[in-house]
C-alpha cells in the first residue's frame, strides 16, 4: 500500500519560521518541508537593518541563521523564493503561490511577518521616502547615505525611528524627529520617562516636532518637503524615513475563515480557529501574560519561541507557549531604555531620578505590572521576574506575600540607585 508523505507548509521566512522548521526536524518529523517566501533573501533579522547601514555589521550579519542556503539544505526544505502566498484555503487546506503554484498541506504555519505601514497622505509613494524594515530596505537605504545627504527626517518616535536618529546623527547630519504623539515612544514610555529622553535629545541638537502629523509630502531639487498640521512651517530633508509603526501580514488570509483581528488569533500551542492551520510571529496574536488578552508583541523571542511552539506540536507534540509580558530593551545615542509590562493600565506610580539614571514604576491593584528605565538596564531582568511571579496571585500560598516582595523588590532598586548617585 502507498503512503503518502505528509507535506508541512511554511508561510513565511522569518525567525517564527525557521524556528518551527527546526522543531520539526528535531521532533522527528521526516516529511515534506515546503517554504513560500516573497523574497530572494535567507531568514534575516529586522532590528539589524540599522546596524548594516550605519557599518556596524556587515551584510551577511542581517542573517542571523546564515547568508547562505546552507540552513535549507541541513533541514531539508523546499524553498520556493519571491513566491508570495495570493491565497490559503484553510478548508480544502491549500496554499496557492506566485504563478498559480498550488500545494495541499496537513499543517500549515502562517509566520508572514508585518510590514511597515505608510499613512494615507499624498506624496507618500515618492521613491525619495524610505522605510527601515526589510534587506531591500536596509540596502536602498545605505545606498542613500553613499551620497553624503545633510539633513534627515525620522517620521515616527518609535524603537526604529530612534535609531535611525542615531545613524543620521553619528555621520554628523542635521535631523528633526517628528511624531503624531505628544511624546516619544508612545507606546513603551510614559510621559515622566519620555520627557527625560526628549530633554537629553535636545541636548544633543535632535530637532523634535512631537504632536505633529504629516499632511503631506512632496519633492523638491533636493529631497523632500514635508508639510505638518499643527502649523505652517514645514521640514525639509534629503532623507525622508517614515518609521510609523507596523502591520500583520494577513491579506492573503481569507477572512470568513481563520479568525483574525490586528493579528491572527492563536492559543498555547499556536493553533488557529482552523485544523491543521498554525500562527507564529508578528502575525500572531497571542498571549499577554499580564494583561490577559490576545495582542501581537513583535519581539524576535517571542516569535522564537511561538515557531518552536508550532512546530513541536504540528510534529504531533502537546507543547505550550502561555505567553509573554512586552519588554522592549533599547541602546542609542549614549543612553539605554528600558521598558517592561503595562505602563499604561495602573493605579499608583513612582519616580526616582537620580544623576543620569531614571525609573518608574507601574502598579495595578496592588501588584507590579510595568516599569520604565533610563540607564538602567540591568535591573530590568529583575524586574521581569517580578512581574511573572505576580501573575502566580491566584495561589493561596503567594497571594498575600506578592505584594510585600515585590515593593521590596522595588524599593532595594531605588536605594541602589540613590546611594550609587550619592544621593
Amino acid at each position: 500500500m502507498h503512503v503518502r508523505e505528509k507535506n508541512m507548509v511554511i508561510v513565511g521566512n522569518g525567525c517564527a519560521g525557521a524556528e518551527c522548521i527546526k522543531a520539526l526536524r528535531e521532533s522527528g518529523y521526516n516529511g515534506n518541508i515546503h517554504l513560500f517566501t516573497d523574497n530572494r533573501w535567507p531568514v534575516s533579522n529586522p532590528m539589524l537593518t540599522t546596524y548594516y547601514v550605519a557599518g556596524k555589521i556587515g551584510f551577511e550579519g542581517l542573517f542571523p541563521y546564515g547568508a547562505g542556503q546552507e540552513f535549507y539544505r541541513a533541514y531539508k526544505v523546499d524553498v520556493y523564493t519571491e513566491s508570495q502566498v495570493l491565497a490559503l484555503n484553510a478548508e480544502q487546506k491549500v496554499v496557492t503561490g506566485k504563478n498559480g503554484l498550488e500545494l495541499k498541506y496537513d499543517k500549515c504555519l502562517i509566520a508572514t511577518g508585518a510590514s511597515p505601514v505608510l499613512p494615507p497622505i499624498e506624496g507618500i509613494n515618492s521613491n525619495r521616502v524610505y522605510t527601515m524594515r526589510t534587506v531591500e530596505d536596509a540596502i536602498r537605504l545605505k545606498e542613500a547615505m553613499a551620497k553624503k545627504p545633510k539633513k534627515a527626517l525620522v517620521i515616527g518616535a518609535s524603537m526604529v525611528g530612534i535609531k535611525l536618529v542615531e545613524l543620521f546623527y553619528n555621520v554628523g547630519m542635521e535631523v528633526c524627529l517628528a511624531d503624531l504623539a505628544q511624546h516619544i515612544f508612545p507606546l513603551a514610555a510614559h510621559p515622566n520617562c519620555a520627557q527625560v529622553i526628549e530633554e537629553r535629545l535636545t541636548q544633543k541638537g535632535i530637532k523634535l516636532r512631537l504632536g505633529a502629523g504629516v499632511e503631506k509630502v512632496e519633492e523638491t531639487t533636493r529631497g523632500v518637503r514635508v508639510h505638518f498640521n499643527d502649523s505652517t512651517a514645514s521640514e525639509e530633508a534629503e532623507l525622508l524615513v517614515m518609521s510609523t509603526g507596523v502591520r500583520a501580514n494577513t491579506d492573503f488570509i481569507d477572512k470568513k475563515q481563520v479568525a483574525v483581528d490586528r493579528g491572527i488569533l492563536v492559543d498555547e500551542r499556536m493553533r488557529t480557529n482552523m485544523p491543521g492551520l498554525y500562527a507564529a510571529g508578528d502575525v500572531a496574536q497571542g498571549n499577554n501574560l499580564l494583561s490577559g488578552e490576545q495582542q501581537i508583541i513583535g519581539l524576535w523571542a517571542n516569535a522564537r519561541y511561538q515557531g518552536r511552539t508550532a512546530g513541536r506540536n504540528m510534529a504531533g507534540g502537546n507543547e505550550l507557549f502561555l505567553g509573554n509580558i512586552p519588554h522592549n530593551i533599547t541602546h542609542f545615542m549614549g543612553m539605554d531604555f528600558v521598558s517592561i509590562g503595562d505602563i499604561h493600565d495602573h493605579d499608583r506610580t513612582e519616580v526616582k531620578h537620580a544623576g543620569q539614571r531614571f525609573t518608574q514604576f507601574f502598579w495595578k491593584d496592588g501588584l507590579l505590572s510595568g516599569a520604565n528605565f533610563v540607564d538602567s538596564f540591568i535591573e530590568s531582568g529583575v524586574i521581569k521576574n517580578a512581574l511573572i511571579k505576580g501573575l502566580k496571585a491566584h495561589r493561596p500560598d503567594t497571594a498575600g506575600s506578592l505584594p510585600i516582595m515585590q515593593n521590596n523588590l522595588v524599593n532595594k532598586i531605588l536605594m541602589n540607585i540613590e546611594n550609587h548617585n550619592g544621593g
